[in-house]
């Protein structure tokens, strides 16, 4: 089994702090590189308890912000890790979670990732449904495992899709379905993203304008509509 690194951009401690504590508190082992967008980090060691970023590698991003060329950078720190992409204001609650959806990629090698399921999310197949792994068509990347071996095979994300609001994560589930794998979603590891606002997103429930984003996504797969719920 490849190692395993947790990436997380972040530009707010408030945020921070507790995401990575969760990871912790849950049991998980694994690296955490942070992409910082400008944490202010006399505020995070402020607001961290003592040792909490012990093994934490601190890279810098790229500004202005696009979230897919900031997980890109941390992507490369990863080396031949699989990557865990999580933002910061989803909290881990599921012990070894991160650990579970890494053993259920390497069982199942036809996923080319899986996502966690989470409370508070504009994607309703990433609710909680009991089944364990279940395919869907598309996730959206609040919490994701991507296997080294889907990286190597498509590449990472697309960093053109920095017009507006998201659409990254939708791109790389299509690109990934037409190399003939599979998106997954399992009950086995939540996320909670109810308590903490994005430092980069907003409120989940009422993300920004994707319009421009929307448009490219279409543009590069030759279609003339999608299906973005």
């Amino acid at each position: 089994m490849n190692g395993l690194s947790v990436i997380i951009p972040s530009k707010t401690a408030a945020n921070l702090a507790p995401c990575i504590k969760a990871v912790r508190d849950a049991g998980e082992k694994c690296r955490i590189i942070v992409v910082d967008d400008g944490v202010d980090f006399a505020g995070l060691r402020k607001a961290a308890s003592n040792g909490l970023l012990d093994g934490v590698t601190i890279i810098a991003g790229q500004k202005p912000f696009v979230f897919s060329r900031n997980c890109n950078i941390g992507i490369r720190e990863a080396g031949g890790d699989d990557v865990i992409l999580l933002n910061d204001d989803a909290l881990l609650t599921t012990r070894g979670g991160f650990s579970l959806l890494q053993k259920e990629a390497d069982r199942h090698t036809e996923y080319g990732c899986i996502g966690a399921t989470t409370n508070v999310t504009g994607q309703i197949l990433q609710k909680p449904q009991g089944r364990g792994l279940r395919g869907v068509h598309h996730i959206a990347f609040m919490c994701v495992l991507i296997p080294r071996r889907t990286i190597d095979k498509i590449g990472m994300l697309d960093e053109r899709y920095c017009l507006d609001y998201g659409v990254e994560d939708r791109d790389y589930c299509e690109t990934i379905n037409r190399a003939g794998l599979r998106v997954g979603v399992h009950d086995g590891c939540f996320v909670d993203h109810s308590r903490l606002v994005s430092s980069y997103r907003g409120r989940p429930m009422a993300p920004g304008r994707s319009d421009k984003n929307r448009a490219l996504f279409l543009k590069k797969f030759a279609m003339s509509s999608y299906p973005w719920r």
